[in-house]
């Protein structure tokens, strides 16, 4: 089956603006130029404009003409936390898990004010460097009372809720939103043995269950000299 000529056009274009031949905001192609580039009607030029203009690639303006989009909608990136400690030695500290009630992550855990959920602090290091503390809070179901005391059985929560309850949190929807923050709150500073006054990249994760609910909201301080984000098209 041949390609219709306008989605041949369309492509033509699509790469034209993403091998840079238009920047964001540049004006484009009237359409009198696109009829005497592609040698095609109004109509299959047109047609050609009006698909990359519902992708959110070009905007059009009456009486002004077709430009290229700032937002540039139509382009799907991905966010990756990399990792600058690459054949490290890297382990995992289990500070303290208990049960507890605080109204501030009953909310963020979709909570009632008053249930209780499980808090487990655990600090992340590299080479024996500590370089992320990190609070989560666990909704009470998914924690066994009985067990808590063990805190090296948390050292992966994900791992050990799989154990218990046969759920990989590693395939769960998940929201992450993170922010540098200044200065770095005193116990992160400890723990992290920062020196006062230093930024640190915050972490605020939530992952949810398959029915929509929040089992886990992570709060997590980690040194500024071990954080970068790569950001590449999907």
């Amino acid at each position: 089956m041949s390609i219709p000529k306008y989605q041949q056009i369309k492509q033509s274009l699509l790469y034209e603006i993403n091998n840079g031949n238009f920047q964001p905001g540049d004006k484009f192609y009237s359409e009198a130029e696109l009829k005497k580039k592609f040698n095609v009607s109004g109509i299959t030029a047109i047609k050609a404009v009006q698909c990359l203009t519902n992708e959110g690639v070009l905007v059009r303006y009456q009486g002004k003409g077709t430009y290229v989009s700032k937002a540039r909608r139509g382009k799907v990136v991905k966010f990756s936390d990399v990792e600058r400690y690459h054949n490290a030695a890297e382990r995992t500290e289990v500070l303290e898990i208990r049960k507890m009630q605080d109204k501030r992550i009953a909310k963020e855990l979709s909570l009632e004010p008053d249930e209780s959920f499980y808090y487990i602090k655990r600090v992340r290091l590299v080479d024996d460097k500590p370089i992320i503390l990190q609070h989560s809070y666990i909704i009470a179901e998914f924690i066994k009372e009985d067990e808590i005391a063990n805190k090296d059985a948390y050292i992966s929560v994900y791992g050990k809720i799989r154990e218990d309850y046969g759920l990989d949190l590693h395939q769960a929807d998940s929201k992450e939103i993170t922010e540098i923050v200044f200065p770095t709150p005193a116990e992160a500073t400890e723990l992290l043995e920062m020196k006062e006054g230093e930024p640190s990249a915050f972490t605020r994760r939530y992952t949810y269950l398959f029915d929509g609910r929040t089992i886990e909201y992570i709060e997590a301080y980690k040194r500024w000299d071990y954080f970068s984000i790569e950001i590449e098209p999907i």
